[in-house]
């Protein structure tokens, strides 16, 4: 069992991810793949994928995609992604899961349905399921309820079916160990390094070789989109000036939100927590409270009875204080006691979960508005801020309008004797160091055309007015440019080759006689690693592929049969020692481990069955999927 574990340590050191469905909608995609003709793109076992439905599910991905990597989602990045052939997967999916329930007898029900959904917090008020809520996210998303409530039960039939098939599938006590034993078993390698550039220096490369590599590699080459921006900032600050509160703004204000101004009433109280002894009887815990209650026969006794019988380590030494608190700070069922409680008395013993409680109320200080000369100012620099916003917009719209009548942003700022500044160019996933260019800047400014007009935007600190000066589309330079670059790539790849070949001959010379002395003779540097398990991720002085790679070997003596390439060396691996896991823990971690192993033989065996069940669909692709 053992070595089984040792042959398939890759597979083994997967991450398994648990968790709540989480189903993100950004914006509905705009335009179609396809118009005017039938509204099928393909069939799963006869039943049809249509253009519609993928169309919503790629525009829902897209969104997703745009929203998480923001301008740095380019055409490069897309292709690499392969989406549309992603979102024809889940597709194809889909249908054969809801194929496979039927033929099983698998439903979902409305009620399930409608409990799944009320549990998610986004279409939750107080906690509580709200129609009107679900309504308007929906809404903003663009999305009808059948829509959604279509991708939710999609997930449910998955989970159920995966719940028939797999239950029966569990690891044993016996995998669990021998897993155990494999994670924390502690190994010590040697690996000799061969550097790239050693090899570099036999590389000999002619004309022909590097215009066919070129030819063969030009994406490789392709410069990144690049923009570079003209803008007009307007700051909010030089605006406050401008901003008139009068008097009776400031006093409208006040008695218009008094309540902001309401300090709430606190109280200073001195706590004794009783914790139930294991064991003890309710009746006998009850007793016991009472007692250290009766204990305190005037306020001046709580502070040296706390510090003597108080379960409480934080307030113990402290005899019991617990300083200032407001209503909402205390829970709810005690607010309301010790709230209406006066000066000086102590209540308690008090029945909680977690114990009995004994308070004394030192000092009330009760509640108090603020007067309006207190928070004069307070109340002006707020309605500064709230008035300044709209004001700025405003001004920037008068500003638009005469950028747009004299012709453009330089001569309008000719006209005006204002400054603009013009960024370097610059590619969307590498913006300058300004931060007036954010984000949402770039993605408005990928829209438009080489010199066109922006839309009015707000940054942080004010407002961009901005036009795009300058759009370099992504291009291949012609070799005379880049040939250096060119030459480097490949003089770099003909020496990985050269030097895996020396290494494999290096490694078989190894194998057979004294490595120290084979390494030495054609001047490797070699070292040895310090002990690690199959679970560290990093170790000092090896790089990760190394360390990857040194994993999977079984039995002291034994080579990596294929030495590692990184990016600039390559490297040969021997396992030198391993020492037995400490078995301390296992008893402790056992129940953790074996559901950890047990759900990824499930996922495994789930991953089978779907690979087996999509080999034998039946899938006709009648159109091309939309290219990017």
């Amino acid at each position: 069992m053992l070595d089984f574990f040792r042959q398939r340590a890759g597979s083994w050191l997967v991450k398994i991810i648990l968790g709540a469905i989480i189903i993100v909608f950004i914006f509905w995609g705009v335009g179609t793949f396809r118009t005017g003709q039938k509204n099928i793109l393909a069939e799963v076992n006869g039943q049809p994928i249509t253009f519609t439905e993928f169309q919503v599910l790629y525009n829902q991905r897209l969104n997703q995609l745009r929203s998480l990597f923001g301008p740095q989602l380019n055409d490069e990045l897309l292709k690499k992604l392969q989406l549309p052939a992603q979102v024809f997967e889940d597709l194809v999916r889909r249908k054969l899961m809801f194929q496979v329930a039927k033929e099983m007898g698998i439903t979902v029900t409305t009620k399930e349905l409608q409990i799944a959904i009320s549990q998610i917090p986004t279409f939750q008020t107080n906690g509580r399921f709200d129609p009107r809520k679900y309504q308007l996210v929906l809404r903003e998303l663009r999305l009808t309820p059948k829509e959604f409530e279509d991708l939710i039960k999609s997930e449910f039939i998955e989970a159920k079916i995966k719940s028939l098939l797999l239950t029966p599938i569990v690891a044993t006590s016996e995998e669990t160990k021998e897993w155990y034993i494999f994670q924390n078993e502690k190994l010590k390698i040697l690996w000799a390094k061969l550097p790239i550039s050693t090899c570099e220096k036999e590389v000999k490369i002619n004309e022909k070789e590097i215009k066919s590599y070129y030819e063969a590699n030009k994406e490789r080459y392709k410069t990144k989109l690049k923009i570079a921006l003209t803008y007009y900032f307007l700051p909010f600050k030089s605006l406050e000036k401008e901003i008139k509160i009068t008097d009776k703004d400031l006093k409208n204000y006040y008695e218009a939100h008094k309540k902001e101004y309401t300090l709430p009433e606190e109280r200073k109280l001195r706590h004794i927590f009783i914790a139930r002894k294991k064991g003890e009887s309710e009746e006998d815990f009850l007793k016991r409270a009472q007692e250290i209650r009766a204990k305190i026969k005037a306020p001046k006794d709580f502070a040296k009875v706390a510090a003597k019988y108080s379960d409480d380590p934080h307030t113990k030494d402290k005899g019991g204080e617990l300083g200032w608190v407001k209503a909402n700070e205390i829970s709810q069922n005690l607010r309301e006691v010790i709230f209406t409680a006066k000066e000086g008395e102590i209540i308690g013993p008090l029945r909680t979960p977690s114990g009995y409680h004994i308070f004394l109320i030192e000092k009330i200080k009760p509640a108090k508005t603020k007067s309006f000369e207190e928070v004069k100012e307070e109340i002006r620099k707020k309605l500064i801020e709230t008035k300044l916003k709209s004001y700025a917009w405003d001004r920037a719209e008068k500003i638009y309008d005469k950028i747009v009548l004299v012709g453009g942003l330089k001569p309008w700022a000719q006209k005006e004797n204002k400054t603009l500044v013009t960024t370097p160019l610059f590619s969307p996933d590498s913006p300058p160091p300004d931060n007036h260019i954010t984000n949402d800047v770039i993605s408005a400014a990928l829209k438009l055309s080489e010199g066109e007009l922006g839309p009015i935007m707000e940054v942080p600190e004010g407002i961009l007015i901005f036009k795009l000066t300058k759009k370099e589309p992504p291009r291949i330079p012609p070799l005379e440019k880049i040939k250096d670059k060119v030459v480097r790539d490949l003089k770099h790849e003909k020496a990985q080759e050269l030097c895996a070949e020396k290494a494999k001959h290096i490694l078989e010379e190894a194998k057979k006689g004294n490595y120290q002395k084979v390494f030495k003779k054609y001047g490797l540097t070699f070292k040895e690693s310090e002990f690690f398990t199959r679970e560290d991720t990093e170790i000092l002085g090896v790089p990760p592929q190394v360390l990857r790679e040194a994993k999977t070997l079984a039995n002291p003596g034994q080579w990596l049969d294929t030495p590692v390439l990184t990016g600039d060396a390559i490297y040969l691996v021997k396992l030198l020692e391993i020492k037995p896991a400490d078995m301390t823990k296992f008893e402790e971690e056992k129940k953790l481990l074996q559901d950890l192993l047990t759900r990824q033989k499930r996922e495994e065996a789930f991953n089978d069955w779907y690979k087996n069940l999509r080999e034998k669909a039946e899938i006709k692709l009648y159109h091309e999927l939309p290219k990017i």
